[in-house]
């Protein structure tokens, strides 16, 4: 009976060591976000961008892997993301999952990695104000060197980037003479160096990635934070000016 009890006892201290064991497979399991970036980029997306890099930091998290499709937005909000996005020491993976248009492509530029879906495009990147009007001489300025240092950052060709924003760069080879602005196809974006892939969707990327076994947690939006988004909507903005200048009348 003796042997039994001492069995039993060495069975159960080996249970419990196992559940505090460093190297069992539960502690070793990668953890990796994945975060939509979808629609018109403003300040309401920054703040729920905040919200997801800081779960993820908490967690201890492997990587960030970004799903973009948007078509741009305003300057101030997509600054505020691409510094976000370069302050954290985490692996930031952008998935243009269809579009990275004007501030959706200056905020992949600041991630580490970029990887495209097929028929996907980044470019085009024209800028808007918080009122929802196309931005002066001056942010114009800005905006293009903006674009050209996030390029240079993630170690790619700024001249790309600079045509994305700038119409007096002419690069016909790739569909964008003077007068236009340059949008690369998912085949372009690889070519030039702005993608370090193509993949058919986020398993395959996952996959790419070595994250085919990782934890896969998703962040979404709370119904205030799509509500702040709502009302930080470049084309909402002027609305409610209006409604309150005539409230206030």
């Amino acid at each position: 009976m003796k042997i039994k009890s001492v069995i039993a006892s060495i069975i159960i201290l080996l249970s419990l060591a196992s559940l505090i064991n460093p190297f069992n497979a539960a502690a070793d399991e990668k953890v990796v976000y994945v975060v939509p970036i979808a629609e018109t980029v403003e300040k309401g997306l920054l703040a729920f961008l905040e919200r997801a890099v800081e779960e993820a930091e908490e967690a201890g998290a492997e990587a960030i892997i970004f799903d973009v499709h948007t078509p741009g937005g305003v300057v101030d909000a997509a600054d505020g993301i691409g510094k976000l996005l370069t302050g954290t020491d985490l692996k930031t993976v952008a998935f243009v999952n269809k579009k990275a248009l004007s501030a959706g492509a200056y905020i992949s530029l600041n991630t580490d990695e970029i990887y495209m879906v097929p028929g996907a495009t980044m470019g085009s990147a024209a800028i808007i104000d918080q009122q929802g009007n196309t931005a002066g001489k001056k942010a114009e300025s800005y905006w293009i060197a903006a674009m050209k240092a996030a390029a240079v950052e993630s170690g790619r060709d700024p001249i790309y980037a600079q045509a994305m924003a700038d119409e007096s760069v002419d690069l016909s080879e790739l569909g964008a003479g003077k007068g236009e602005l340059l949008t690369l196809t998912a085949d372009q974006a690889l070519e030039v160096g702005y993608s370090e892939g193509t993949v058919k969707n986020l398993n395959e990327l996952l996959e790419k990635l070595g994250f085919e076994d990782a934890e896969i947690r998703n962040v979404n939006e709370t119904f205030a934070e799509k509500l702040a988004r709502f009302i930080t909507h470049p084309v909402v903005i002027p609305i409610l000016m209006t409604i309150g200048s005539l409230v206030g009348a």
